[in-house]
């Protein structure tokens, strides 16, 4: 007998079948569809499934939605962004003019603090005591106190009539110009200002503040000779320091 004679096997069932069979005795299956190589037999019977890769599907997903993302929604999603940063910005105050001071040191620099009822209280305390004795510092107290409500009208009245009687107050020239600058009136401001100078020759504040007018009058290189005078006289000071910084963002 020949070892070597070729096997045959149901490539449905494996059943080993003869040549001359036309159906599989197991499963029915025609012999034609028998396959005559056992080891291919088996191979096809045992078939594992390969896992597909997820690089190439996530690549083609992702190709997908990059396709998908419409140009016109970027450029929006962009300009949004943008827009949100400018209000961001504009919010911090980065283009702010800068802030001017008092010629008054003990009171704040910050002129926009709003009204105070405390501070009204003694306004019209105030304004009832000068009308029945006039007094020099109650109508000075007077004149800052309105100065720092906002009441720019009758601060400016207040501290012309202060400076009739005393007409070299340094510090009351520079409020007086500080008002009128936060008016919209820069000549005014700049004569006022000038003026204290005339009295104290080295009122650092005075510097400071005319430079600040003169960046608002587009006079930047006039501004910046002002703001140096200013550190000359005290670059230690809070004042010579402002001015430094000024100097260097501008």
């Amino acid at each position: 007998m020949n070892q070597n004679k070729e096997k045959k096997y149901c490539s449905n069932c494996g059943e080993e079948v003869s040549k001359e069979d036309k159906f599989c005795s197991q499963c029915g299956v025609p012999v034609s569809k028998v396959k005559s190589d056992s080891k291919k037999a088996d191979k096809e019977k045992i078939e594992f499934t390969k896992p597909k890769s997820s690089t190439k599907k996530n690549s083609s997903d992702l190709d997908k939605n990059i396709k998908s993302i419409s140009p016109v929604k970027v450029f929006y999603f962009t300009f949004a962004l943008i827009v949100v940063g400018l209000i961001i910005i504009y919010s911090a105050g980065v283009f702010d003019s800068p802030a001017i001071s008092s010629g008054n040191q003990n009171l704040s620099n910050d002129p926009h603090r709003g009204v105070d009822l405390q501070y009204l209280q003694r306004i019209n305390q105030l304004e009832e005591e000068i009308k029945k004795q006039p007094d020099n510092n109650k109508l000075l107290e007077l004149a800052h106190l309105l100065n720092d409500s906002g009441f720019k009208d009758k601060a400016i009245e207040k501290y012309l009539t202060y400076l009739k009687t005393n007409p070299n107050d340094a510090d009351v020239l520079v409020d007086l110009g500080v008002c009128y600058y936060e008016q919209g009136k820069n000549e005014d401001a700049l004569r006022y200002m000038k003026e204290a100078l005339k009295y104290q020759t080295k009122h650092q504040i005075a510097h400071l503040n005319i430079g600040i007018v003169l960046l608002a009058s587009n006079k930047h290189d006039e501004a910046i000779e002002w703001w140096k005078k200013a550190v000359e006289i005290n670059p230690n000071s809070e004042i010579g320091k402002r001015a430094q910084e000024l100097i260097k963002s501008h």
